[in-house]
């Protein structure tokens, strides 16, 4: 084996007609080369139609950096392999890597911590094997959004220019800027109304923010906008995330905002914890997000018996016996609703009969407020509706009092309505609050132990706070910052923390909380389990106990039933032994206790069952032993890629004297990124000397062997590597047609073209329209590249060389 000598070659052959990779040949990721005067390792190769960018980390710092080839003259330095001495510690970390290098089926990122949870890998397999669309709806508390984190790193590992949107309620985007972070290295973009000002006034005319490589996380609300979906939605993206997806399901705005992005996206990723809650359209529209066919996603939905985590938890409904005037305030309500919903039939008046009933349930002083409100409405003119600020996407009004439902007349007759709501008025405000004081004392019973107290409105919110001093509210009104503040307190202090379901979803808060109570009951089962799961989560370290408040003789006994009906179809689509189903019996009992109704009337028919995912695949757990066995043996190397390592080793009776040749065997796909790589380790048996413990007699050893035996070596390896090859071939065309055909169906999609009416004196139209197929066209031919280099990636080299040598030796010379 010879010395080291290298050779700088420039790279400057002509095209080739197999487009841009042609334009680099040797330029592959691993390579070294000499850029602007510097020494650089190539981490990616990426083409674009008239350049290609090369991602570089420098040799010496590990700065990373991205040059334009032919803007920038590259300098390939080739190196021939030389034998490199190192620690029998130094080997077996290199061996260990090795072993555990990249896998055709396996992921490319890696995550900080040296833990992997196996569980958390199989959404990130299914999807780096060309699985496009998945819905991620493991129970509240698993790590769903660690999971979307691996598909996003994952993505990014593949393609560095790759383009991620995450769409999120606006209280979580901070916390999943963290998590990315904290979790996978990765630097996201807060993309706000603010942000986007700044990047129109920084960026050209012509180039719009959203077409920047990157992770942008953003709110689902500010996606909605018409502005900012028109710039959205005419990028095709790499990635969607959706987070808490349950709440834009059709039909809403936020469903169809959604909905043209997702067709425009490679990969579709949806989070819930809580898929269906008994609405089967609901349900449907989710199955359909980001497809024009019939075909649904891939469902995960695991429990915490699945992934080994099982820990009881306890909830019950408790009834609460209300007072004299409150069972008279809720007839009286009855007659008034019940007349209004006879006699009318506008959608308008019956609304407002649903927003009365819901506020009596929340408590008499909320229905009190709503019952002014709806008077003061019909008295008098209607308002002008306040202007909301423009470019505020961090409050929500979904916890406030609806007073605008509120202003549609119900009866015929204004005075007789009139006197109906001004005796419903003075009934609410002489009512007391039986949940309110059952609340309070249970609260002064606790001792200082940490409780969350959910409710459905922020003016019950503020009645219930008011009584306890110090103590933390969560609502929509306020903003990203102070709801970060709210939630890092009570994490470090517990205390007693008043939150609305606006305010709350996604948040983290088991670290001092294991009480939750629901001041009403949802009418949707699937909120109920959202509340839960703020402290039911990865890191509960005690028993969680939840007690949901039921009103004796009020509407709940209605909700209940509707409750149970729900949770009777969830059973029957999401087994029975799905969290949601577990609140099956629990409600019914109650409905029989409160409501006094029979449990035929709880029963629902049972819609189709949907297809799951398995719990944990064997897969997913070898990927986790690999992922973590590769972060404990990270370690930087002072050697090449191309140099061949020696080291020693006493024999032993398990280990006889001789040589062991390790061979590496790599898979290329296209001429650029390794796709696969394997070691193969081959024991030579022959009489070793003793040496002395010089560098230069572990080299002059090693290079016999190599002499003697690495022909015969890799003819016994032939076979094996073939096999290989073809294995790894195979998945690795099924990956590629499944991209092809994920990108053909965008292709395809936007191909309605609408006729154009000209104008009389301007042809502002007909110029509009010859944008907007100029724009169709372009995006057409960018897929049929994006194709056409997907079918380039199936020619598949393979390479074979020796890695390293053991020698086994008898002992030390003298």
């Amino acid at each position: 084996m010879s010395n080291e000598s290298t050779s700088d070659r420039e790279i400057c052959e002509p095209a080739g007609a197999d487009g841009v990779q042609g334009l680099l040949p040797g330029i592959m990721p691993g390579a070294e080369v000499v850029v602007r005067g510097a020494e650089w390792l190539v981490d990616a190769v990426v083409p674009h139609e008239d350049c290609t960018a090369l991602h570089l980390q420098h040799r010496g710092t590990g700065h990373p950096r991205v040059l334009l080839w032919p803007f920038d003259r590259v300098v390939r330095r080739e190196h021939t392999p030389r034998l490199r001495v190192v620690t029998l510690r130094q080997f077996w970390r290199r061996m260990t890597l090795a072993l555990h290098d990249v896998r055709v089926d396996g992921l490319r990122a890696r995550a900080l911590g040296a833990r992997v949870v196996a569980s958390q890998l199989a959404p990130a397999l299914a999807v780096a094997n060309g699985a496009s669309r998945v819905l991620l709806a493991d129970e509240v508390g698993l790590g769903k959004t660690v999971q979307a984190g691996w598909i996003v790193a994952d993505a990014g590992e593949r393609r560095p220019d790759s383009r991620v949107l995450i769409a999120v309620p606006a209280g979580l985007r901070r916390q999943w800027q963290a998590e990315l972070a904290a979790h996978f290295g990765l630097d996201a973009i807060l993309a706000d109304a603010a942000w986007l000002r700044r990047a129109f006034s920084d960026l050209p005319a012509d180039v719009t923010p959203w077409s920047l490589p990157g992770i942008y996380i953003t709110s689902i609300d500010f996606l909605k906008r018409a502005d900012v979906l028109h710039s959205v939605a005419s990028h095709t993206w790499d990635t969607l995330v959706v987070d808490e997806a349950h709440s834009a399901a059709a039909p809403t705005d936020r469903y169809a905002a959604l909905q043209r992005i997702a067709s425009r996206a490679r990969v579709v990723v949806l989070i819930t914890a809580t898929p269906f809650s008994g609405d089967g359209a609901a349900f449907a529209s989710l199955m359909r997000l980001g497809t024009s066919t019939n075909d649904a996603p891939l469902i995960f939905r695991r429990s915490r018996e699945d992934v080994g985590l099982a820990r009881a938890r306890r909830h019950r409904f408790t009834a609460v016996t209300i007072t004299a005037a409150e069972r008279r305030l809720q007839r009286l309500l009855e007659r008034y609703t019940r007349e209004v919903w006879i006699s009318s039939h506008d959608e308008g008046a019956r609304l407002a009969m649903t927003v009365l009933r819901k506020r009596a349930l929340s408590s008499p002083n909320a229905l009190a407020r709503s019952l002014d409100r709806r008077i003061a409405l019909l008295n008098a003119r209607p308002a002008v509706p306040c202007q909301m600020p423009l470019f505020d996407d961090e409050l929500t009004d979904d916890d406030d009092e609806p007073s605008a439902a509120l202003a549609a007349p119900g009866l015929e007759d204004p005075r007789r309505e009139h006197r109906w709501l001004a005796r419903l008025a003075a009934a609410a405000h002489a009512a007391p609050d039986s949940k309110e004081r059952y609340v309070r004392r249970l609260l002064h019973r606790l001792r200082g132990e940490p409780a969350i107290v959910f409710t459905e409105y922020r003016d019950t919110l503020h009645r219930l706070s008011d009584h306890f001093r110090g103590a933390l509210v969560l609502h929509g009104a306020i903003t990203a910052a102070e709801r970060a503040a709210a939630q890092a307190r009570f994490n470090a202090d517990g205390g007693l923390l008043f939150a609305t379901d606006a305010a709350s979803e996604g948040l983290n808060l088991q670290h001092r909380c294991r009480l939750v109570v629901s001041y009403e009951l949802p009418w949707n089962p699937a909120r109920l389990e959202q509340r839960i799961g703020r402290v039911d989560r990865i890191g509960q370290a005690r028993r969680v106990h939840a007690i949901t408040l039921v009103a004796r003789d009020t509407a709940e006994d209605l909700v209940i039933a509707n409750f149970a009906r729900r949770l009777g179809r969830v059973a029957a689509t999401l087994g029975e032994r799905d969290r949601l189903a577990a609140y099956l019996t629990e409600a019914r009992t109650a409905g029989i206790v409160v409501g006094g109704m029979r449990d035929s009337r709880l029963d629902a028919a049972a819609p189709p069952a949907i297809a799951i995912e398995p719990a944990v695949e064997p897969r997913a757990e070898a990927e986790a032993a690999r992922l973590e066995a590769r972060a404990r043996a990270v370690f930087a190397p002072t050697w090449r890629d191309s140099d061949v390592l020696v080291s020693s080793l006493r024999a032993r009776p398990t280990l006889e004297r001789g040589y062991v040749l390790v061979f590496e065997w790599s898979a290329v796909a296209g001429g650029g990124p390794t796709i696969d790589r394997h070691t193969w380790t081959l024991h030579v048996d022959a009489a070793v000397p003793k040496h002395r413990r010089a560098a230069a007699d572990a080299r002059a050893l090693a290079a016999r062997a190599i002499s003697e035996h690495e022909p015969d070596a890799r003819a016994r390896l032939a076979t094996v590597a073939a096999q290989r090859l073809a294995m790894v071939a195979g998945v690795h065309a099924g990956i590629i047609a499944r991209a092809i055909a994920r990108e053909a169906e965008l292709r395809d999609r936007d191909t309605a073209v609408q006729a154009v009416q000209p104008g009389l004196f301007d042809r502002r139209a007909v110029l509009a329209a010859g944008a907007q197929a100029a724009e169709r066209e372009s995006g057409r031919a960018d897929h049929d590249r994006r194709m056409a280099a997907r079918a380039r990636d199936q020619i598949i080299e393979s390479h074979l060389r020796l890695a390293a040598v053991l020698i086994i030796h008898a002992g030390d010379a003298a």
